[in-house]
């Protein structure tokens, strides 16, 4: 029995796989000893050349990702070491040296004076499976390349021309899944039982996620997938394989993998996340293959119309298939560019808006006084007889302060991916090696006291007029407040972000 109970337990790849870890561990941790004098001289070195403060307590192989193994989100860790070891420390992830930063002064040098020397990215397993290759713009290398997609995603894509024409299917499809809503609520199983005797219980959250996914692929395919309403596919089964599948890649696009951090450790790869990584892409893949198909069959119907109102209503890979030329574009082809590109679009314009009107929700429903000045400001501005019009949301600077406070308390990303310096670079007076990683704690960012009064409490009023930060915009330029990055790496659809932000919680009317 026992002999039959070890063999079982060994067969087990993940359980195999930790225990050789462990012991690799356990090998190393028998020269700390020796490793305790080698950080004296470390110490001389680091006073040498520099180096940002490093976090104590590193272990051999791992650095110091024991400690952030805790129940408590990434950023709030980084911020409570920033506490004890300043704005700028050294961490090691596995072999990986990276450097913190959490204030203005040092988001504005490396933003600023090193933008370039930081533009690059780490090479991850989510980049290679999920990015397609590192094809996909979050991804891909600083360069040539970089730079073309992020041309086309500007210029193309995300232009203010391009989300104007795209501004009505995102009201209406808010508005359909809105009337969803409120039919799953008043849902009654008999008729003679009333329309509020048995209202069902909605979870907000969820259903804002399969808002903002709708939104973005109907942005990008003309594909809803989410819904009571989701029809217009002949099999159901259909639509939900799709939603499955979309669901699995945007909660897989935040995975990380051991084999990024620790070499030698590709055999792990086999199993665990990344095993699942291969899976959803190839399921991905092939739904993403299908949309890209049908349109490439409805170009030359396109292309020979001459109705001026068709072509305003293309989506986005309509457009993407007539701007990319048919050659490969620096080593990726026409139809990898156009996946990587729909993969980033729906994994960034989805959870960013979903995330930030959950908590809007959340903080108006808690804070009256503000949820009754937005109302006063919709009934004089906008009134409750009509849609909203882009021209609007210039004159609700109420509005737009209470999404600007959403996004200083709750970032969509609280670190940002983060960078990495391709050259030596110094900032503030710390030398950042190159390959070093840097991440930039937007959340402990956004509530430094030296910046915002009460930097805890909700309060709308300062990004007014009279506000301390009546000047600060979401374009990445002012380094207290950026929740969309900042620099050359800024998120490019930070204007789409916001249009479906405002849109939303506008047309979602909560009421007292």
């Amino acid at each position: 029995m026992e002999k039959s109970t070890l063999s079982h337990s060994m067969e087990d790849p993940l359980l195999s796989q930790l225990l050789a870890l462990a012991s690799l561990i356990a090998l190393f941790l028998v020269l700390w000893t020796a490793k305790r004098s080698r950080c004296r001289s470390q110490s001389t070195e680091n006073a040498r050349f520099n180096l940002p403060p490093e976090i104590p307590d590193a272990w051999p192989i791992i650095g110091h990702l024991h400690l952030l193994r805790k129940p408590v989100p990434l950023a709030r860790i980084l911020a409570s070491m920033s506490d004890h070891c300043g704005p700028i420390f050294l961490i090691r992830l596995g072999v990986h040296q990276a450097v913190v930063i959490s204030t203005n002064e040092y988001v504005r040098e490396c933003f600023t004076t090193h933008d370039r020397t930081l533009a690059s990215r780490p090479r991850s397993r989510v980049g290679l499976h999920l990015g397609y290759n590192f094809a996909a713009l979050a991804f891909a290398q600083y360069g040539p390349y970089w730079r073309q997609m992020r041309k086309l995603m500007m210029l193309e894509l995300l232009s203010h021309s391009r989300l104007k024409a795209l501004k009505n299917l995102q009201v209406s499809e808010i508005n359909t899944l809105i009337k969803g809503l409120y039919d799953t609520v008043i849902t009654t199983p008999n008729d003679h039982d009333g329309p509020t005797s048995n209202r069902k219980p909605v979870i907000i959250s969820q259903w804002l996620e399969y808002m903002t996914l709708n939104v973005i692929t109907q942005m990008i395919a003309r594909k809803r997938y989410f819904g009571s309403r989701a029809g217009g596919l002949s099999v159901e089964r259909d639509a939900a394989h799709a939603k499955r599948v979309i669901k699995e890649f945007v909660r897989m696009s935040g995975f990380p993998a051991i084999s990024d951090l620790i070499p030698y450790t590709g055999w792990t790869d086999f199993v665990g996340p990344v095993r699942s990584m291969k899976r959803i892409a190839k399921e991905f893949d092939s739904i993403v293959g299908s949309w890209v198909e049908e349109h490439e069959q409805r170009r030359s119907v396109i292309n020979g119309e001459r109705n001026s109102q068709r072509k305003k209503d293309l989506d986005f890979i309509d457009v993407m298939i007539s701007v990319i030329e048919d050659n490969s574009m620096l080593g990726f082809s026409k139809e990898t560019i156009i996946k990587a590109t729909v993969v980033i679009l729906i994994v960034a314009g989805s959870g960013t808006t979903s995330l930030t009107l959950t908590w809007i929700l959340s903080l108006l429903l808690n804070h009256k006084h503000v949820l009754d000045k937005a109302h006063e400001e919709l009934d004089l501005k906008i009134g409750r007889d009509r849609w909203v019009r882009d021209s609007d949301i210039e004159s609700l600077p109420y509005l737009q302060a209470i999404v600007k406070e959403t996004l200083r308390l709750y970032p969509p990303a609280p670190h940002l991916i983060p960078h990495e310096g391709d050259e030596d670079c110094i900032v503030n007076g710390y030398l950042v090696p190159k390959g070093s990683r840097l991440f930039v704690n937007v959340w402990k960012l956004h509530r430094d006291p030296r910046v915002w009064s009460d930097p805890d409490d909700f309060l709308p009023e300062r990004f007014l007029a009279n506000g301390d930060a009546a000047d600060m915009d979401v374009s990445g330029q002012h380094f207290e407040f950026i929740p969309f990055g900042s620099g050359r790496r800024a998120c490019p659809g930070a204007a789409l972000a916001i249009q479906k932000i405002i849109f939303g919680i506008i047309e979602i009317k909560i009421d007292d």
